[in-house]
């Protein structure tokens, strides 16, 4: 048959934990597969095209019946004798879903949110539907996505991009949160937290609630203790000068932010929501804390700042964890069995 070839739809035009799963993986597929996407012309996926290990179509899907858009992915899926329409959002869920009848492709639809859906319909239409952890898994079960379409397949780590690395530390104990700056992500929840502990925060990201988390820093005089970076385009390289990374999420399907820190060799604190307790072993990599527990919160982190040596063990035990549990390389094994098995039916 030769290759076996995926288009991959992307409606989102961001460049967050999402898009980063589906290049990680792309990147690391083997030559038995031949990766196409179609996505829009001004998406951060189209910039960053020759980073990809693919062939991009400038498509647009502007909503979830967009007759344009599938008539364009109709001809493309036939000029390209695609295999599967690989889907990720709402838009380019419906959209793959539709042009998959109507050429009689497959279509896996990958999960990447623990947040509500209001029915399971358009996943019940796709073939296979991929959770990216058992919370996301157990929760689509549960509001009537079809158990036989659903396979688990964890985020992948690229251990060898984010490893220990050697670093100058100050004496001042640094605390890191890598997240986009959104409300869900609560980092004024964190900073309330340590405003009267001695650290340094340190906050890697951008998005909605930059101003709000500005105000914060100056209403509370904490200018000198929290320093916001942005957006950073290797964090590989920041992650390992951080004592601890914390995640205070409202809600998360896995935290893939943890276990880049995990495979830095940085112990991680998150809270006790969604998929957080299956990428932190409470204990032994890290600490789980009450979600609206400002004190449990801070506890967890008082531990980290009386016990270098705690700190130093738990990093150890983090990297083993990831290595073993969350390479990229376990989550490409698995879905190129996906993939073969929908191609050619073993």
């Amino acid at each position: 048959m030769g290759k076996i070839r995926i288009l991959e739809l992307e409606s989102s035009k961001g460049f967050g934990g999402q898009e980063k799963r589906t290049v990680r993986l792309v990147n690391h597929l083997t030559d038995e597969f031949e990766v196409f996407f179609a996505v829009a012309e001004d998406s951060e996926l189209y910039r960053r095209r020759n980073e990809i290990n693919a062939e991009f179509f400038p498509v647009e899907i502007r909503k979830s019946y967009d007759l344009s858009a599938i008539w364009k992915l109709c001809k493309l899926v036939k000029k390209l004798g695609i295999h599967i329409i690989s889907t990720h959002s709402g838009k380019d869920a419906w959209v793959g879903n539709i042009v998959g009848r109507l050429t009689g492709r497959k279509v896996v639809r990958t999960r990447h949110l623990l947040v509500p859906i209001k029915n399971p319909l358009s996943y019940n239409l796709s073939t296979k539907v991929v959770a990216i952890s058992r919370a996301v898994y157990n929760y689509l079960a549960g509001k009537g996505v079809k158990k036989e379409k659903l396979e688990l397949i964890y985020t992948g780590i690229d251990t060898e991009r984010f490893k220990p690395r050697k670093v100058e530390k100050n004496s001042a104990f640094r605390i890191g949160v890598v997240a986009v700056l959104r409300a869900a992500k609560r980092h004024i929840f964190l900073l309330e937290a340590v405003k009267d502990l001695d650290v340094e925060v340190w906050i890697v990201g951008d998005g909605p609630q930059k101003q709000n988390i500005e105000r914060y820093i100056q209403e509370n005089n904490l200018q000198d203790k929290v320093k916001m970076l942005g957006f950073v385009e290797r964090p590989e390289e920041l992650i390992p000068t951080f004592d601890v990374v914390v995640l205070p999420s409202e809600h998360e399907a896995l935290g893939t932010a943890l276990l880049e820190a995990q495979a830095c060799g940085v112990p991680v604190i998150g809270s006790n929501v969604g998929g957080i307790s299956e990428c932190i072993l409470h204990g032994e990599t890290g600490f789980l804390f009450e979600k609206d527990s400002l004190q449990d919160l801070r506890n967890k982190i008082k531990k980290f700042i009386k016990s270098p040596q705690l700190r130093k063990e738990m990093g150890e035990r983090a990297r083993k964890f990831v290595v073993e549990n969350f390479s990229v390389e376990q989550m490409v094994r698995k879905t190129e069995r996906l993939y073969r098995e929908l191609v050619y039916g073993n």
